[in-house]
């Protein structure tokens, strides 16, 4: 039995488009696997909850979630390094009208100043919000970051936590309108 999976293994390996084929298939697997530990305890298809929070960059009152459009919801801390990698991914959204609109919301902060400065140093244009604990608890966020689409029905289309490309989130998108 043991010979016949070598040779088998050999085979599959001498062979580049099954090899890679393969090789596809066990990556898209694992990151699969990944996602759907990370998100198992994220809502799904319920209506978003109400959050109204203080703007970052005015300190007016705003809702998080724009009804009747299909949008994104972002929640970051200023001392993720992921965050700071992937937020851009979203504003590009934004810009290129691939969403409607997006927020994002700061949550795990000392003080405005440290939001300020991510805020600076990302270079994002989309509307910054100042949650707390109880924004935190509401969303159930654990880790960051952690995004939601928004349907154009206000319910919670799809979730992800941690780095997501420029493609991820467009398709995600995409699929909410559907």
């Amino acid at each position: 039995m043991k010979q016949r999976i070598k040779h088998g293994w050999r085979a599959l390996r001498q062979r580049y488009w099954l090899s890679l084929g393969f090789d596809v298939v066990v990556l898209v697997a694992v990151l699969w696997a990944i996602h759907a530990y990370q998100t198992r305890n994220l809502p799904l298809d319920q209506p978003t909850p109400v959050t109204r929070l203080v703007s970052l960059t005015d300190g007016r009152s705003l809702d998080a979630v724009t009804a009747g459009q299909v949008g994104v919801v972002y929640f970051f801390a200023p001392w993720c390094g992921i965050c700071r990698h992937s937020i851009g991914n979203l504003d590009q959204q934004l810009a290129s009208r691939s969403v409607d609109w997006a927020t994002a919301i700061a949550l795990d902060f000392e003080s405005p100043d440290e939001v300020r400065a991510f805020v600076t140093e990302t270079g994002i244009s989309m509307p910054v919000l100042l949650g707390n604990n109880q924004t935190g608890r509401d969303w159930e966020i654990q880790a960051y970051p952690t995004y939601y689409v928004v349907d154009d029905q206000g319910r919670i289309a799809s979730r992800s936590v941690g780095f997501s490309t420029w493609l991820g989130l467009r398709t995600r998108v995409l699929l909410s309108r559907f």
